[in-house]
């Protein structure tokens, strides 16, 4: 298993360092923080056992601890929420602690999470299973489900993300856009799985044929987003127009585009999701779909409703859906 010393080797810093980055994000610089997530992404690191990241010696029983638990380290939900969350729960007097699974080690980390007798629980882009819900539900452990996805769970919130897909596709076909491929991140995100349903929705609608071949479904690093766009380059009919399942994998696709002497939006249009703010910064203008709410504020409603849970037996249901929008700016132009 990797642990946390490799990541520190990894991105050339202290394993102290990494601890910091992974349990008090807000206290680290954003180029320390970008290194160290990257190399957390590439050795595929995860927490097999709360120890290793509790960054103080005080006694277990003295310690009160929330737990995230997160799918995907690339998903914007993740890293725009998660210093609300964490500033949040140390006003509180609680202390935070990060674990990223994998599909292999998910078990472990729930098993890992549930046995440290956490006051309180938040999943991040988690797409869970019957048996992980149960074993949750059964401990009696208050959770929140931040964009993670589960029929049966009685406390969520999360965006509209089969939406966004929708109304991103929907849009380019306005443009007259018939050759129109997907890029996104492994469907064992819950946003990348519904996002991409969204956007057959709206193909299969106006009778387009969806091509498998502009369906790209990948890990989401820079090495693996150029190999995807090499891919689409080489199709005998090349996309006229692109739905990215993150603004940040479209951004790095408009780099791509323009690498190769591409203009945008003349000669390809990009449509990103999650309106972030730096794709609405003047030098990139990036047409999107997102909530006029900040993620930083989705992460500080679903902490709020948590600390409910814990501090005032607030235990009604809710499953909050946030409606999300389409914002044209100049990534996109008519066919």
């Amino acid at each position: 298993m990797v642990s946390t010393t490799d990541v520190a080797k990894h991105a050339g810093v202290s394993q102290t360092t990494v601890s910091r980055v992974l349990n008090k994000p807000d206290q680290v610089r954003k180029d320390t923080y970008d290194k160290v997530m990257a190399a957390v992404n590439e050795l595929n690191y995860s927490l097999g056992g709360v120890e290793e990241t509790v960054p103080f010696t005080a006694n277990a029983n003295q310690v009160k601890i929330i737990h995230l638990v997160v799918g995907s380290l690339d998903d914007p939900i993740f890293t725009e929420a998660t210093p609300a969350i964490i500033n949040y729960a140390k006003q509180q007097g609680y202390e935070v602690i990060s674990h990223f699974i994998a599909k292999e080690n998910e078990s472990d980390v729930f098993d890992a999470v549930l046995s440290s007798k956490a006051q309180g629980i938040v999943l991040i882009s988690v797409l869970l299973n019957k048996e992980e819900y149960d074993k949750i539900s059964e401990s009696n452990t208050p959770v929140i489900l931040l964009n993670s996805n589960y029929s049966g769970s009685h406390h969520s919130i999360g965006l509209n993300d089969t939406e966004a897909g929708y109304l991103a596709a929907h849009h380019l076909i306005e443009m007259n856009h018939q050759e129109i491929a997907w890029v996104g991140g492994t469907l064992n995100n819950p946003s990348y799985n519904n996002r991409l349903l969204g956007f057959i929705q709206a193909i299969q609608e106006q009778k387009i044929k969806v091509r498998k071949k502009r369906l790209v479904v990948t890990e989401t690093d820079k090495n693996s987003l150029f190999k995807a766009f090499k891919n689409l380059q080489a199709l005998k009919k090349k996309p006229t127009a692109i739905v990215a399942a993150t603004d940040e994998i479209a951004i790095q696709l408009l780099d791509f585009y323009q690498q190769e002497g591409y203009q945008i939006p003349q000669d390809i249009s990009i449509v990103g999701i999650g309106n972030s703010e730096i794709g609405q910064h003047s030098s990139l203008n990036l047409t999107s779909v997102g909530t006029s709410d900040s993620l930083e504020n989705l992460g500080q409603e679903a902490v709020k409703r948590l600390f409910d849970m814990l501090l005032y037996n607030q235990d009604e249901a809710f499953n909050v859906t946030r409606d999300v929008q389409f914002y044209e700016r100049k990534t996109t132009a008519l066919r």
